[in-house]
């Protein structure tokens, strides 16, 4: 055998040795709740799952977390949205607490048919106001739906449905994905709803995450422009929140082929103030949004028209893809 051949080949197989060492070629693949799938085990026989807390300004923050892998994955991510006070300290320094009482217990998980019916321990009522009942509620449904064999919930409390809640927060038989730090409680008309993702910072600014805010928006044959454009007008002030694309950024043009957008943006969107961190930002929370929308797999993006290189050196001239986990490890 040649020896450039051989030298060839060891020198492959040396740059795919560090590339899974270090976790680039991680298997994304999506698994079941009450499954087994080593793909997103560990080397620590730790599994990779996306639990829902609650911020300073009580919005759900998606967060991805390293959890224990157990054949009851789903219970297992249940358990970690419950209040302790390990939990609540681990958390506090990024403004985040759990959503679920102290004490509340899962009683049963079970899935058919993309149903998850839970049951939990009378601690689960123990929520001072509709606020947190609505938030608890809904951080086990999008907690639960990040699995792909889960689509709806069913809430029982030691055995019985879960209709209304003490405080007066009622609930469906089965509860879906909707709405997810809705901004105005007021719908209607031909509004519907789009899920844009803006940054927020804990109180020290030494953790920044992403989280995803429901903004009801007039009905449009271009839903994917409209999203980007209220992106760009950034959240409402008393929400806590930031947007790092510049206000005068506007919209040339939007395309879609296959599961691909191509973004042309104007020029101004370079503008964001700089810094490699603010790039990355600027960059995720455009394909997050864009994201959202079914059949969305990776998103293009232009200036001016031209797949060139952002001031920090980010590259446009290949699709980025969307992204497996949100705020990946951040804590």
């Amino acid at each position: 055998m040649p020896k450039k051949f051989l030298a060839w080949l060891a020198g492959t197989l040396f740059i795919l040795a560090f590339f899974v060492a270090c976790g680039f070629l991680e298997d994304k693949s999506a698994t079941s709740p009450e499954g087994a799938d080593s793909a997103l085990e560990t080397q620590a026989n730790m599994r990779k799952t996306v639990l829902y807390f609650v911020n300073q300004q009580n919005l759900l923050v998606p967060v991805t977390k390293d959890i224990p892998w157990v054949e009851g994955i789903g219970r297992a991510a249940l358990e970690n949205l419950v209040f302790t006070e390990e939990r609540g300290k681990e958390l506090e320094d990024q403004g985040l607490k759990p959503p679920l009482p102290e004490g509340t217990r899962v009683l049963g998980l079970t899935i058919r048919e993309g149903l998850a019916k839970v049951d939990f321990s009378h601690e689960f009522l123990n929520l001072k106001d509709r606020i947190e009942e609505e938030n608890a509620i809904k951080a086990v449904v999008y907690t639960l739906t990040e699995f792909p064999t889960v689509e709806r919930v069913h809430f029982m409390v030691e055995g019985k449905p879960l209709k209304k809640c003490p405080n007066g927060t009622t609930l469906e038989d089965e509860v879906k994905r909707e709405k997810i730090n809705l901004e105005d409680q007021k719908t209607g008309g031909d509004n519907v709803p789009v899920t844009l993702y803006f940054r927020a910072s804990s109180s020290d600014g030494t953790f920044s995450y992403f989280v995803p805010v429901t903004r009801m928006v007039e009905k449009s044959d271009d839903m994917m422009r409209v999203a980007l454009e209220e992106l760009i007008k950034g959240p409402k002030k008393e929400m806590g929140l930031t947007s790092v694309l510049p206000a005068d950024t506007k919209v040339i043009s939007l395309t879609q082929s296959g599961g691909e957008v191509i973004v042309n943006f104007s020029k101004e969107i370079e503008g964001y103030g700089g810094g490699v961190e603010s790039e990355q930002a600027l960059v995720d929370s455009i394909v997050l949004t864009l994201s959202e929308f079914p059949g969305v797999e990776k998103v293009t993006l232009q200036v001016e028209g031209e797949s060139g290189v952002l001031p920090e050196g980010t590259m446009l001239d290949a699709p980025i893809l969307k992204p497996a986990y949100i705020n990946p490890d951040f804590i």
